[in-house]
């Protein structure tokens, strides 16, 4: 759904801003939307597919690191934690350097469930690409680089 306000940038500032962020809503409700069909497709949720995704990005990080990191509390993160490992998707080793260290491993069986969630959504991005210009896909990438950056800097 599009919205037929138009936006003026005035001085730097946008004149319109509820436009903006009605559009950005948006645009975050339908990638989640993709984003949890194609979780589903490979039996998954879309939050045990995120957490598949960081711990395979980010070897050896502990519960606390991706409850930081995802801004959901502890008790949740170690509830997903719970369900995945049951699934032998992913597993948990204490720390060699300090026992009190839990850190979190993503398994075989994860990379694969992991595997077929990052394919369909490569085929969303490969739609992306087809539909934007290079110039289009490049400045879209940058803009989204720098809204994590800003809006990290302001929690």
């Amino acid at each position: 759904m599009s919205r037929n306000g138009s936006d003026k940038i005035l001085n730097n500032r946008v004149e319109n801003i509820g436009g903006v962020w009605t559009d950005f809503g948006t645009l975050i409700s339908k990638f989640t939307k993709i984003s949890r069909i194609n979780a589903r497709k490979a039996q998954l949720t879309l939050p045990q597919a995120w957490a598949l995704q960081v711990i395979s990005v980010r070897k050896g990080i502990s519960p606390k690191e991706i409850s930081s990191y995802s801004g959901t509390s502890l008790p949740s993160i170690t509830d997903l934690l719970d369900g995945l490992s049951k699934l032998k998707y992913i597993y948990r080793l204490r720390s060699s350097e300090d026992r009190r260290r839990v850190e979190i491993s993503i398994s075989e069986k994860g990379k694969e469930k992991l595997l077929k969630f990052q394919k369909l959504q490569q085929s969303v991005t490969e739609k992306l690409e087809k539909t934007l210009n290079k110039e289009d896909m490049t400045a879209f990438l940058r803009i989204m680089a720098n809204l994590v950056n800003v809006l990290g800097s302001i929690e």
